[in-house]
């Protein structure tokens, strides 16, 4: 407890230590001097107030201001012979003296520096307040002075008199004739006019207290006087506020309200005003900032706005006013004093020190129940620390300073084999870490832990038996009082999660060689993806040697893909599984079939004896021995041996021959439809150049001239096909419909196909009807190319000009388009039975001049760079047709 009470009176000191030194330490600084100038008297309300105001800011920001003070007295004493004679008194008394700063309050001050200031005081910044008229700081110009207006709420205080004298309907307007008091002047008329339909307003401008008098007593009842600014009449005799109040009370009972706080102190009910002390606080405020090292053009001119409502206790007592009518916030003067308001002060005192005796007394009783709660608490954390540590899953070990272990929980024992006396004492690292790789790792966690971090992360750690365990830790350190440390290493055993992890990881690849061994068997087929596919295979198996064998349908083995080494090569025929009998073979199918696979060492296989065919394959490959059958289509197409080095392998692995067994199977089925589809193909492809020929030969019966224009359109068009890189089924389209792009004319007769003249249009018509025809005989035969579609288009032209269907552009196929060019140019060069031929020249010409509107350009390209190179037709190619 005396701790306690120490600990509160050390905070107490600290605190006034903290709150007071700061201001000593601002206040030891630089000092300056400041010259305040007011315009009025001492003693006057206002000027006392911002005097005050002035002062209490300088000492409230710590700077150590030497204030010297002058007072104009121009309210009482206004005239150009005493400010002549003012002048004369501040220039003797200020001269050779500069202060660092001149302060101002209202319109006479500011006047008088702007006139005399610059010759008196060169340089010096001016702060004003109080000031009335904008027009003096407009006029100026001055980048040195600035400062505080004064705002007269004429609106606020009327909406005062309305709300508490509602039945008001004329309101006097008292001022002098002093600047001020014109200035006021012209605010009030603004200011009036939203209340002209309420009020009726009296002006009572410079005149004497009598006159003042004698016009005031003469208004109506419903009457509200505002005292704008009256502190002297026309003959220069000043009124103090409270003579000025004085005046106008004794007229009538009419409610006097006033714009300044010096009003209602000396008398005036009340009014929305101005406090002096805070408008001369603001004027101090902008001093502090310009001797701080601001410029004064950096500070613009404010107006003061903290205008409050207030109130003349007395006066509120008169007009039978209570607290409940006036603004909430209200200020109240003169209210009187009460026991409690004159003794406040020892009131206070004495509550204070009951207040202080009572919060002892408390704190006494809080703190030892706190303390026992506190006690009670620890007690019970206590115990559940101990429960959770010894009782941790986790093992637990607390150490010092030096890293040696203090004590272990449960735990530790059954992670590390030690017991807590086996291990306390002994350095944490030692322990648990001594391992070559491990103990590095160890020992640097404990600098870090020891240097204020907090460790984590995934190792090994060494048990008492010497063996390894995966685990993760946490390492923190906490300093204790007596500057030394305590620690905690958290360990996890996180073996079962690192086999899962491994075994993922397992799969993973599983999944991996799986794809890979599927994507090389489906693009390079069984010879070039059996090899590659089996080493991946037994390089993940950890298989040295083995072997995939195939056989043929009578079980004896055609093709070998043997394992040595982890290298596999194709063995055509078979080397290895030769020396294994038929029967062996056969036997070890049905078994395979029935079984499923089959492991194979010295002593047997598993529980069950030796089969009778084990001892061949075991003489050939070795022990233990793994075998799975390859099935294709259904039957058992080959045998997948491998020998891994240990009879079982793992439940994942175990299913990777399977799944290559079947992969490889699939391989054999696809090879061997592949082989079956292309002699098929080949037995097709000879069918169907045999009906071509068969076509061509009957043909030949009837024109044979024909056909050998046949034969070489067919061979100039795959030549440019070849020329042009087509492919090979294109080129064979090409020439197959070039042989019979004119076997439409088996149906033209004769004496028209012969005729040596020039046929008619009649028989041009007949002519042109052989494309149609030669569609009619190739489509209702089945051939492996489009033959009909082609050897119908070989008329058309691209501009649509041809025939029979006028096709135009792509319409047309792009094998007739390259039939069509060879056709022209060949008809064109050979000899007809009505006319000579016209040279290869002229040929060339023609498809050049009808290039891109009746021939493609391709194709027309295509054909004078195969000419070009030495391409000849064969005279005679028509007799490869004749019986």
């Amino acid at each position: 407890m005396k701790r306690t009470v120490c600990t509160y009176l050390a905070i107490t000191v600290l605190a006034f230590f903290l709150l007071v030194l700061p201001r000593c330490a601002s206040g030891s600084g630089m000092s300056y001097s400041a010259l305040l100038l007011n315009s009025y008297h001492s003693g006057f309300p206002w000027t006392d107030g911002i005097t005050e105001g002035i002062r209490s800011t300088f000492a409230a920001r710590g700077l150590r201001v030497n204030l010297d003070v002058e007072y104009m007295d121009t309210k009482r004493t206004m005239s150009v012979r005493t400010t002549v004679a003012f002048g004369e008194y501040f220039r003797t008394k200020y001269a050779g003296k500069r202060p660092d700063i001149l302060l101002c309050s209202d319109d006479d001050a500011l006047v008088f520096l702007l006139r005399h200031g610059r010759e008196l005081f060169p340089g010096v910044p001016i702060v004003f307040c109080g000031l009335n008229t904008p027009g003096f700081i407009d006029s100026g110009g001055d980048a040195q002075v600035t400062g505080v207006f004064e705002e007269m709420d004429i609106p606020g205080t009327v909406e005062l008199i309305l709300r508490l004298f509602p039945q008001t309907r004329n309101l006097a307007l008292v001022s002098d004739l002093s600047i001020s008091g014109m200035g006021a002047v012209s605010l009030a008329r603004k200011a009036m006019a939203p209340f002209l339909d309420r009020l009726k307003v009296v002006d009572l401008f410079g005149l004497s207290g009598e006159e003042l008098r004698d016009e005031l007593s003469m208004l109506p009842p419903d009457t509200a006087v505002l005292l704008l600014v009256y502190f002297q009449d026309d003959a220069g005799e000043y009124y103090s506020p409270a003579r000025s109040v004085a005046i106008v009370k004794s007229a009538g009972p009419f409610p006097v309200f006033g714009l300044w706080s010096m009003m209602v102190e000396g008398g005036a009910l009340g009014g929305s005003v101005l406090v002096a002390e805070h408008h001369g606080a603001l004027a101090a405020e902008m001093a502090v900032r310009i001797l701080q090292g601001t410029s004064p053009s950096e500070i613009p001119p404010v107006t003061d706005r903290h205008l409050i409502p207030v109130f003349n206790y007395g006066e509120m007592v008169r007009f039978g006013i209570s607290r409940f009518d006036i603004p909430a916030g209200s200020v109240l003067l003169s209210e009187p004093e009460t026991f409690l308001y004159r003794h406040w002060k020892l009131i206070l005192a004495n509550a204070l020190v009951v207040s202080a005796a009572m919060v002892y007394l408390l704190a006494l009783f809080v703190n030892e129940r706190l303390k026992k709660a506190a006690e009670q608490d620890l007690e019970l954390k206590t115990a559940q620390w101990e429960g959770l540590f010894r009782n941790a899953p986790e093992a637990y070990a607390v150490f010092d300073g030096a890293n040696n272990i203090v004590t272990v929980n449960s735990g530790f024992t059954r992670l590390f084999g030690y017991t807590p006396d086996e291990v306390a004492g002994r350095n944490l690292d030692s322990v648990v870490a001594d391992f070559p790789g491990i103990k590095a790792e160890a020992e640097n966690n404990s600098s870090r832990v020891f240097a204020g971090a907090t460790v984590t992360g995934e190792s090994c750690r060494r048990r008492k038996n010497g063996s390894l365990v995966p685990v993760e830790y946490v390492g923190v350190a906490f300093p204790t009082r007596n500057e030394t440390f305590t620690g905690f290493a958290i360990y996890r055993d996180i073996s079962e999660r690192k086999k899962s992890e491994d075994e993922m990881l397992r799969n993973l690849q599983r999944e991996a060689l799986i794809s890979s061994v599927s994507a090389r068997l489906l693009e390079e087929g069984v010879r070039g993806g059996v090899p590659p596919s089996l080493e991946e295979l037994a390089a993940f198996l950890g298989v040295s040697r083995g072997c995939l064998v195939e056989t043929d349908g009578d079980g004896l083995p055609v093709r070998e893909f043997s394992l040595s080494g982890g290298k596999a090569e194709t063995l055509s025929p078979p080397e290895y599984s030769s020396g294994i009998s038929q029967d062996s073979f056969k036997n070890a199918a049905l078994h395979l079939r029935e079984k499923g696979g089959l492991v194979l060492d010295d002593s047997g296989s598993g529980d069950a004896p030796l089969p009778p065919f084990a001892g061949e394959f075991l003489r050939v490959w070795g022990a233990p021995l793994h075998i799975r059958p390859v099935y294709s289509g259904g039957a058992v197409k080959g045998f997948l041996i491998l020998r891994p080095g240990r009879t079982e392998l793992s439940h994942g692995d175990d299913a990777l021959p399977v799944m290559y067994c079947d992969l490889v199977g699939s391989a054999f089925h696809r090879e061997e439809r592949l082989r079956l589809m292309e002699e098929n193909g080949r037995v097709l492809d000879g069918a169907s150049r045999g009906i071509v020929e068969i076509l061509g030969h009957a043909l030949a019966m009837k024109d044979p001239y024909t056909v050998g224009h046949q034969v070489n359109v067919a061979g100039l068009a795959r030549a440019m096909a070849q020329k042009g890189g087509c492919d090979e089924a294109f080129q064979e389209r090409v020439y197959y419909a070039g042989l019979v792009h004119d076997l439409g004319k088996i149906a033209i007769p004769s004496a028209i196909l012969s005729k040596p003249g020039k046929l008619t249009d009649i028989e041009f018509a007949i002519i042109r009807n052989h494309a149609a025809y030669g569609w009619d005989i190739l489509s209702s035969v089945d051939l492996p190319w489009p033959l009909a579609e082609i050897v119908v288009q070989h008329h058309e032209r691209l501009d649509g000009s041809g025939y029979p269907k006028g096709l135009r552009g792509d319409a047309i196929g792009r094998e007739a388009r390259f039939l069509s060019v060879a056709d022209v140019v060949e008809a064109m060069t050979s000899d007809r039975p009505y006319r000579p031929g016209l040279g290869i020249g002229a040929a060339l010409d023609e498809i050049r001049s009808r290039r891109g509107a009746w021939f493609d350009p391709e194709a027309v390209d295509l054909c004078i760079a195969v000419i070009e190179e030495g391409f000849s037709f064969d005279g005679g190619s028509y007799r490869l047709f004749l019986p």
